[in-house]
């Protein structure tokens, strides 16, 4: 069931607007439809995301691909029920979502949380999964990983005076010094909400990242690998967040994840982070998945 289409201010057209879904898991998720007459790509957005991360991949894919991005849960315009956070109930989500498209099978892609979500749901769901990206994540995550994520979950809960000393904050932050560009500002812009008072503040829910990072502290994802029958690509980024060597996902961890999923091919995008392999017009990046897609 579609309930009713959201845009964001400053939508440049009525196709930059989400659709509010109700699924059958009972929760109503944001999504986002790019047409296309090829097959269906749904893309799985992080830890503290939005659909809108995903908007330059897909407008590189459509009109050759039909891609749909969504909100999980507690992000974005979803649904932000009291509980319900982990990696094992975002894939019933996906499953649902899929279901409700009409999709028997479909091609993931997936950044950060996102590419472990796709994970385990290409080991559940195995005959649902055509092809599997997994952009800088599916992995185990280092404790120290956290800490360099601290920005993204710290701004969580947080009034800013303006949106734009929201951005300036963002643009200060050693991940993305140097590296600011259009696709960024518009995927932070779809974050935040702006109150009666004129403040802006984070659409995600505060009590969603604190159960979501505890359950996920709990998971050990590398049971998952073996079980994953699909060609899957793996997208690393080699640059730091915080610092030169905080990358998330080390070449030793991503070779061994390439190793562990049977059908896996590993790229290493150079000069990107955890935030620019995918939010940015990568020439490589795009090369690379397109690449993939047609293998």
């Amino acid at each position: 069931m579609i309930l009713y289409r959201l845009c964001n201010p400053g939508a440049a057209s009525y196709n930059e607007c989400s659709m509010l879904t109700e699924i059958s898991t009972g929760v109503r998720l944001a999504t986002r439809e790019w047409p296309g007459k090829g097959p269906a790509i749904v893309c799985i957005p992080g830890l503290t995301a939005n659909h809108a991360c995903w908007e330059s991949m897909a407008s590189f894919l459509a009109p050759d691909y039909r891609v749909i991005a969504y909100d999980l849960r507690g992000r974005g315009e979803s649904e932000k029920p009291p509980k319900g956070y982990s990696v094992p109930i975002h894939a019933e989500d996906l499953a649902a979502l899929l279901d409700h498209f009409g999709l028997k099978r479909a091609i993931l892609f997936g950044h950060s949380l996102g590419a472990n979500i796709g994970a385990y749901f290409a080991s559940r769901y195995p005959q649902r999964v055509k092809q599997l990206v997994l952009l800088d994540g599916g992995i185990d995550v280092r404790a120290e990983i956290f800490d360099s994520l601290g920005p993204a979950v710290n701004r969580v809960g947080l009034e800013f005076p303006s949106m734009k000393m929201f951005l300036q904050m963002l643009q200060m932050l050693p991940m993305f010094a140097g590296r600011w560009n259009d696709e960024l500002e518009r995927y932070f812009r779809a974050d935040v909400e702006i109150t009666p008072s004129g403040t802006v503040k984070s659409k995600v829910a505060k009590h969603a990242i604190e159960e979501e990072v505890a359950n996920f502290a709990r998971e050990r994802f590398w049971v998952y690998h073996h079980r994953i029958k699909c060609p899957t690509l793996i997208l690393r980024a080699p640059d730091g967040l915080l610092s030169d060597t905080d990358c998330l996902m080390t070449q030793e961890e991503a070779e061994a994840l390439a190793h562990a999923i049977p059908r896996a091919k590993l790229v290493v995008i150079p000069n990107t982070n955890h935030y620019t392999v995918l939010l940015g017009k990568n020439e490589k990046t795009r090369r690379v998945v397109r690449g993939f897609l047609n293998s």
